[in-house]
This record gives structure tokens, sequence and C-alpha cells, in this order.
């Protein structure tokens, strides 16, 4: 893997069970293979940040697009003689969430919980590229 092209993280929302209503419950994960390996005993930091963008779109009868932005910074220090200063990969990308609504939104609001960052190493290896971040969302919807 060339650290001069970094792929763009893969981004996934899911609706938790059962939240049918404004304010609706996502978790979003967030994967992304970094250039250096990680120890996995020494996860790395990434404190995300979301925002909407734009206006919700309509899908279909009483569904509608949300596009949201994550950005942040994950910093970690590489492993298997490395060197022992952090490295930093930014992510600012967009991703979007589908929502029900029988009237249009006015507005989209969102709200971040707590983070919680891990590098998925396979069985016997304690470094891997591979961290994933999972945060849970709030996306509070206001109609007329």
């Amino acid at each position: 893997m060339s650290c001069n092209k970094i792929q763009p993280a893969s981004i996934t929302a899911e609706l938790a069970a059962g939240s049918t209503a404004s304010p609706y419950q996502y978790t979003v994960n967030i994967s992304q293979r970094l250039c250096y390996p990680v120890c996995a005993a020494q996860v790395p930091v990434f404190m995300p940040q979301f925002s909407v963008v734009g206006s919700p779109v309509l899908l279909n009868t009483g569904l509608y697009g949300v596009t949201i932005q994550v950005q942040g910074t994950i910093d970690y220090i590489p492993c298997n003689g490395g060197c022992a200063c952090t490295k930093s990969l930014p992510i600012n990308q967009e991703f979007n969430i589908q929502i029900a609504s029988a009237t249009a939104p006015t507005a989209v609001t969102i709200a971040a919980g707590s983070t919680v960052n891990s590098i998925a190493t396979a069985a016997c290896q304690t470094c891997s590229r591979a961290f994933v971040s999972e945060t849970p969302l709030a996306v509070t919807v206001t109609t007329a």
C-alpha cells in the first residue's frame, strides 16, 4: 500500500432496532486502513466531529435523505520498528442516512455520543493497519 494514496474510510450508519421516531438512534462505524501498522494495545486517538450538510432531500413518500460530514484526525504510534513519533491520518468525508417523516423536515440536528476506537487484529497478531471506530448518533428531526 502506498502511503501517498490513502483510500477513503468505509463509513456505515445503522439505524438502531426500534428507532422509528425522532430522535433516531444510529451507530456510525468508520473503518480505515492505516498507512503503518499499530500495536493493538496502543489504540489510536480519534475524536470525530459530525455535522449535517445541506437540507434533507425527498427520496420517496415519507422518506428523506440526509448528508452528514465527519471530520477528524486519527493519531497513532506505528509498531514493528516504526519511528517513535505519532503519525496522523485526517478523515473528512460525507455519508448519507435515511429518515422517515410524514412531513418535510425543516431542520435536522445531530448529537454524537462517546466514540470507541480499536485496532482489528487477526488471531495471534499484535499489530494491524485495520482501524475501527464506532460512534452513536442521535438524529433529531424538526418539522413545520
